[in-house]
């Protein structure tokens, strides 16, 4: 066996639609299911367990910039206490295929401050109300679409009827138009006869979207395509993430 350390250098982290990745040094992602006891007489002395309903938390750090909703501060304050706010971490890079983290939850903590003399920073944390799913990346936030287009296959595998396909949509930059996000899969990389998963709502603004797509789907390659219309100088940039959890 190889072993290949990862130093995290290049991790990308969205957070509804703000890129992170340029404001943060610090993210961690728990994720635990509930250790229930299970003991009996006939366990001969020992405690026995199963797992119950999972849990998680998110917890981040990073230096304060205010602006706009892109930039963190703005980001943190307009989404504390939202149940719903998406959050995708990537270890290496943000192209398609490549490893990423992903859940939604709520947001339950926003410190920002500093010693003086010291740089103004923030931490935060999240208490996730969906699985933490692992998955890839399917359309990386470095690649502006203006126009309609398709994205890359990338085979995550099937989801079984005990599963569900979670997706995290980022838009981190608009100008004009709406973008709609459809979420596809393939019996092959080919999507001769791609199957319609899912579909985001139209975006006309910075933000972030949560999507699940209930199991019991057999084809093991996905992809998301995209809709531009309206305005006239349109343009996006967004990440959209994909993994496989419990239902």
């Amino acid at each position: 066996m190889t072993f290949t350390p990862l130093v995290l250098m290049d991790c990308r982290l969205y957070l509804d639609g703000a890129d992170l990745t340029g404001y943060s040094n610090k993210a961690e992602l728990a994720a635990k299911p509930a250790k229930l006891t299970r003991t009996t007489f006939a366990d001969g002395g020992s405690n026995t367990y199963v797992g119950g309903v999972f849990d998680g938390t998110a917890n981040l750090e990073g230096f304060w910039q205010a602006g706009d909703l892109s930039q963190p501060d703005d980001s943190f304050w307009t989404n504390l206490g939202t149940s719903t706010v998406p959050l995708t971490g990537v270890p290496t890079g943000g192209a398609v295929g490549d490893l990423a983290y992903l859940t939604r939850g709520l947001e339950t903590q926003y410190q920002p401050g500093a010693k003086h003399g010291e740089l103004m920073a923030w931490t935060a944390s999240l208490e996730t109300n969906w699985p933490i799913a692992r998955g890839k990346i399917l359309h990386p936030q470095g690649t502006a679409r203006t126009a309609t287009g398709n994205g890359t296959g990338v085979q995550l595998g099937a989801v079984d009827a005990n599963h569900a396909l979670y997706v995290n949509l980022h838009v981190m930059s608009y100008v004009d138009g709406s973008l709609t996000v459809n979420v596809q899969d393939s019996v092959d990389n080919t999507f001769g006869s791609p199957h319609a998963s899912g579909s985001f709502t139209a975006a006309t603004a910075l933000g972030g979207q949560t999507l699940k797509i209930a199991g019991g789907i057999t084809n093991t390659w996905w992809r998301i395509t995209w809709t531009i219309t309206g305005g006239v100088t349109h343009s996006f940039l967004f990440a959209v993430s994909a993994g496989i959890g419990p239902k």
